[in-house]
């Protein structure tokens, strides 16, 4: 499988072709990669209830659990996941902690003018830990803080072109039935279309919106993954979604499995 090489051209250059880009230590100096680890985060607030995705949800059975912050933590700090991978997935942690924003303030400088950025998400989870195949309707820009991940990235129609794409419902993102991997063993024509790369802390991930991509925790890690587009392409996805989501709400998608309600029976 080939490697997704370092960028040898700015993220704007890739952001304007839409092409996904490997930037090694950008992020090397931010002081989130110095002193967010998991003892830091479990003493933020220790007695905060948190919700925790049990296994994979993009590609399994959707289930949660509840946890505190703190002893969440505790479990990463050993780097245990235990029978089932307990993942704090899209985490609000700047809006919960404002006052962390300062540890990532150079970031509002990787984004292009003139697009709209809501505050990033956290990804907390232990080693082997997963997020199956999906592609998001934005584009994002993911940073490793802590620990190392491994994705593998896919261009649009990879998964379509299979007859591989998923039922299950995900307001903001299309997900897949099967791994990349599998799609590309069983295809003639995917060679070379499959990439995977390897981030550690400091290593930042340009993903365009609508490629595949997966993601493997290699070991216990945190990443922050701000999600992004132009004015306009924010505006139509919000009223797509928000349609599709009253219509799932309803339950008039005649009870399609999702990633945000708990799988039944």
């Amino acid at each position: 499988m080939p490697q997704l090489q370092p960028a040898t051209a700015p993220l704007s250059e890739y952001i304007a072709n839409r092409e996904p880009a490997f930037f090694p230590g950008l992020a090397a100096d931010w002081p989130a990669v110095h002193r967010w680890d998991f003892e830091f985060l479990g003493r933020l607030r220790p007695e905060m209830s948190i919700e925790l995705v049990r296994g994979d949800r993009e590609s399994g059975a959707t289930r949660f659990t509840e946890s505190t912050l703190g002893a969440y933590m505790e479990l990463l700090m050993h780097d245990d996941p235990g029978e089932e991978s307990l993942y704090l997935k899209e985490f609000n942690l700047l809006r919960r902690f404002p006052q962390l924003q300062a540890d990532i303030s150079a970031r509002k400088r990787l984004f292009p003018r003139q697009v709209v950025s809501p505050p990033p998400g956290v990804w907390v989870g232990p080693a082997r830990a997963r997020t199956g195949a999906h592609y998001d309707l934005l584009g994002n820009i993911a940073v490793v803080i802590r620990g190392n991940k491994r994705f593998r990235i896919a261009p649009p129609g990879f998964v379509e072109e299979a007859d591989a794409l998923s039922t299950k419902y995900d307001p903001w993102a299309r997900l897949s039935a099967l791994p990349l991997v599998e799609i590309a063993a069983a295809r003639t024509n995917s060679e070379g279309r499959l990439y995977e790369v390897e981030l550690g802390a400091g290593d930042a991930l340009y993903v365009p919106d609508h490629w595949w991509h997966e993601v493997y925790n290699r070991s216990a890690s945190i990443l922050l993954s701000g999600f992004f587009g132009t004015y306009k392409h924010v505006a139509v996805c919000a009223i797509q979604v928000a349609a599709r989501h009253i219509v799932h709400l309803a339950h008039l998608d005649r009870g399609t499995a999702c990633t945000c309600h708990e799988t039944t029976g």
